[in-house]
Order: C-alpha cells, then structure tokens, then sequence
C-alpha cells in the first residue's frame, strides 16, 4: 500500500467500475408514464405537481449520474497514472541497477 495514497494499484479502478455499476438503474430513471398519470388525478393542483416533481426527479436523477460518471472517469484516469507511474520507478531503479552492477 502507497503511504502517501493510501491505496494500493487498482483499487482505483475497481472503485470507479463500482460506481458505474451502481448507476445503471439510475440511467433507466423515467417518470414519464407517472407524469402522465397526474393528468388523471382529478385535481389540477396535484396534478401540476406531480408531474413537476417527476420531471424535477428525471433531471435530478440524471445530474447525479453525470456526476458520479465523471467521479469514476477521474477514479480511472487516476488509476491510469498510479499505474504508469509505478511502472517507471520499476524502470529506473532497474536502470540504477544495471548501471552499478
């Protein structure tokens, strides 16, 4: 485990899958039909907030995602770094290596 990240390689990017795997239901968040529904209610008030909240609900829903996306993009990118650079420290201290041998 790196001290200063507190993390070892990949734990980044298994964060990052997991939180893409935790938004597919989140992607599939359509109120529509119960928008639709309040149309239905009897009460023009209720029905005006209703589908307002459900249409409030989709964006809302769907800007936290994007969030959350972004969130493991960066997790993964992270990682892709961690990666790299470990795997040139390898290198030099190979290359010291060599070179005093």
């Amino acid at each position: 485990m790196a001290a200063d990240l507190g993390v070892g390689p990949g734990v980044l990017k298994q964060g990052a899958k997991d939180i893409l795997e935790v938004l597919k239901p989140v992607k599939k968040v359509d109120l529509g039909d119960e928008g639709d529904l309040a149309t239905k209610a009897g009460d023009d008030d209720a029905s005006a907030s209703l589908a307002t909240f459900s249409a409030t609900w989709e964006r809302s829903a769907q800007f936290l995602a994007d969030l959350a996306a972004t969130l493991a993009d960066g997790l993964d990118q992270a990682n892709g770094k961690f990666e790299e650079t470990d795997e040139a420290i390898r290198d030099a201290v190979k290359s010291v290596k060599t070179a005093l041998s």
